[in-house]
């Protein structure tokens, strides 16, 4: 690596409720922020909702109870479809299962990702426009990016992976683990912190 060459890495942080990207510029130690984009009101919680209302009214619809309007019904349901989403990153295909979800009556459904990424197509759809808005915002130019860093559990999902490479024109890169970030970050800013340890500036 050539340390006196600059190098533009955007960060892709995808989580459960929000969506926000940062461009930084980094050069021999020194990091600099060149802007960052963010969209509080996105995240995969919406994917886990829209899931909710289908599933809940189909359960209305079958049974004539409505496991959305009872608490611990709507806990255990979206705790279920949190799950399968999860899967459906890795599989094509996956299950939401609820045994005894109200009034004795089980919900089980099969899910296929099409199905799923056909649900939510407003979805993405924002999901894409927040990544052209990011570049346009911050003045960015995606053909100055060394590299795409994924953090947050959402950019798992197969069809964001597919927009953010092609919003960007390169392949995604994990160099770290998305689980692992944000306590390494702690452990980082705590050692500078503290008397005990020597930390070399950055």
């Amino acid at each position: 690596m050539d340390e006196k060459k600059e190098r533009i890495v955007a960060f892709v942080d995808f989580g459960h409720s929000k969506l926000s990207i940062t461009y930084a510029s980094f050069i021999k130690s020194k990091m600099k922020i060149l802007g960052t984009y963010s969209n509080k009101n996105l995240g995969a919680r919406q994917i886990d909702f829209q899931l909710f209302e289908m599933l809940g009214g189909e359960f209305f619809k079958k049974y004539g109870c409505d496991p959305r309007e009872n608490i611990r019904c709507r806990l255990r349901l979206l705790d279920s479809i949190e799950k399968t989403r999860k899967l459906l990153s890795g599989n094509k295909e996956a299950d939401v299962h609820c045994e005894s979800l109200l009034e004795d009556e089980d919900l089980h459904r099969n899910i296929k990702r099409e199905d799923l990424e056909e649900l939510v197509a407003d979805f993405i759809t924002d999901f894409i426009k927040c990544l052209d808005e990011s570049l346009e915002k911050t003045g960015v130019d995606k053909t100055t990016l060394h590299s795409v860093e994924l953090v947050g559990e959402a950019t798992r999902i197969p069809a964001c992976i597919k927009h953010i490479e092609e919003c960007f024109g390169m392949p995604t890169s994990r160099t770290l683990n998305s689980t692992d970030c944000i306590a390494r970050g702690c452990a980082l800013q705590a050692a500078m912190l503290s008397p005990n340890f020597q930390v070399a500036n950055f």
